[in-house]
């Protein structure tokens, strides 16, 4: 039993590297494909940090009417406090206004007009967490109703859009993957086929001797298996580098999970096994 296993690796190793050129493209295959497949993994990881940066920035402004007593405001100011969509409120008074303008404009606008018309502003920033556009309009509509709200701005929509075209995005990449995970069957299963062929008179000799279909296909799946694992371990170490550089160099924290190299290897792996087994099924006639 263990001489037949010892044979059986024995041979797996041996149609590695007796096909050193169809095993040197299988692997720059793999690693190439499972490179762009691990970066994909990556980003569609940190799609939820990006969205939710994106939805740390919905705000709204409220506008007031110049004569709005302070009173009046500040019980607004406390009612809106407790609506659950809103995370926090930041009163905006003329003083403050005068100095944002002036940090934008570079112009003293009391210096300037000789009094000051900005108008008391209040800044609504909204949870990001179970975050719709629904109750952020339905509370914006309540509020454009209020007799000292002259006006409100909201942006929220274009940021609407900018998630509307993260999602797009993601339905190409999945797409993408899809295509990469075909192109990566049928190189594999090529290579599983051509390494069949050269081994014929082999295969012949083993059937003869009463060999199993599953004792046949052990030393091509040990093959398969060896691309695999080379070609998912180069994806992963660039994958990993790659994003680390990107880091470092651009300032920004890309996470990593800490299971990345399982699903690059692992999956490399499934895929290749997956594949010799289709090859070797169509080959052997089953």
């Amino acid at each position: 039993m263990i001489d037949q296993f010892a044979f059986l690796i024995s041979e797996g190793f041996k149609n590695f590297f007796r096909n050193k050129l169809a095993s040197f493209l299988c692997i720059i295959t793999i690693f190439i494909n499972f490179s762009i497949l691990g970066s994909l993994f990556v980003i569609g990881f940190n799609t939820n940090s990006l969205i939710d940066f994106f939805r740390s920035k919905y705000t709204f402004e409220i506008f007031l009417e110049n004569d709005t007593k302070s009173s009046s405001y500040e019980s607004f100011i406390k009612e809106l406090s407790t609506d659950e969509i809103i995370s926090n409120i930041k009163l905006i008074d003329k003083e403050e206004s005068a100095k944002i303008f002036e940090e934008e404009f570079g112009e003293n606008v009391v210096e300037m007009l000789g009094y000051n018309p900005l108008p008391v502003s209040i800044k609504v920033f909204l949870s990001e967490k179970d975050f719709e556009f629904e109750k952020v309009d339905a509370l914006i509509f309540s509020i454009e109703s209020i007799d000292f709200v002259d006006e409100i701005e909201y942006r929220g929509k274009y940021i609407n859009q900018v998630e509307d075209r993260i999602n797009l995005a993601i339905f190409i990449f999945l797409i993408f993957v899809i295509a990469i995970i075909f192109l990566s069957i049928q190189i594999i299963s090529n290579t599983v086929k051509l390494s069949m062929s050269n081994r014929k008179d082999f295969i012949d000799i083993l059937k003869y001797n009463g060999a199993s279909r599953f004792f046949v296909k052990v030393p091509f799946y040990i093959e398969s298996f060896l691309h695999s694992i080379f070609g998912g371990l180069l994806a992963f170490i660039f994958v990993k580098y790659l994003f680390t550089g990107f880091n470092s160099y651009f300032g920004v924290n890309v996470k990593l999970d800490e299971f990345l190299w399982i699903w690059i290897i692992g999956f490399s792996i499934f895929i290749g096994l997956y594949s010799s087994s289709q090859s070797m099924k169509r080959n052997l006639n089953e």
